[in-house]
């Protein structure tokens, strides 16, 4: 996200985003994980590696001795697909190959921005699919957003909490 236009209370509109003023800045940003999508795991996973259900995945290391927000090619530098069915709707779809930054099961992840007039807000929705039997600990999403808000900073985020399966 690059701005967030917001009126003052005398109309006058500004960005409430912190960050980056272009897709270019987000690119080239030494700070790669400001403001975009991160995972498939938002955190740090301690030397890189977990064991799930007996079998130990090495993750692609990034910060220092850890992996850090999925990995140096995680989602944050993807080039998701993108549709626009209404004009206050977006649809981004990526998919997640088995193995990619050395996490397990293709993964299939939809994430929809929309906004609401009547109650003036966005909405972001997130849904996400494997073909393997994984857990909540190796699909956490997270866009990370920083608003300003009078002089103050302000970190927003939003996050996948609910992961439905069947077996």
């Amino acid at each position: 996200i690059l701005s967030i236009m917001v009126p003052d209370k005398n109309g006058k509109y500004a960005n409430v985003v912190l960050g980056h003023d272009s897709i270019e800045h987000v690119i080239n940003s030494p700070e790669p994980f400001l403001n975009t999508t991160i995972g498939r795991y938002g955190n740090r996973i301690a030397k890189g590696k977990f064991t799930l259900y007996g079998e130990e995945h090495q993750l692609a290391i990034n910060n220092g001795p850890n992996s850090l927000h999925g990995g140096p090619t995680g989602f944050h530098t993807r080039v998701w697909d993108a549709v626009q069915p209404e004009p206050s709707t977006v649809i981004f779809n990526y998919t997640s190959a088995d193995g990619e930054e050395g996490f397990p099961g293709n993964l299939e992840v939809e994430m929809t921005y929309r906004l609401e007039d009547e109650t003036n807000a966005l909405v972001i929705e997130y849904r996400a699919t494997t073909d393997k039997q994984i857990c909540l600990f190796v699909i956490y999403i997270l866009l990370k957003v920083f608003l300003v808000q009078t002089g103050q900073i302000t970190f927003c985020w939003s996050s996948v909490y609910h992961i439905h399966g069947i077996n």
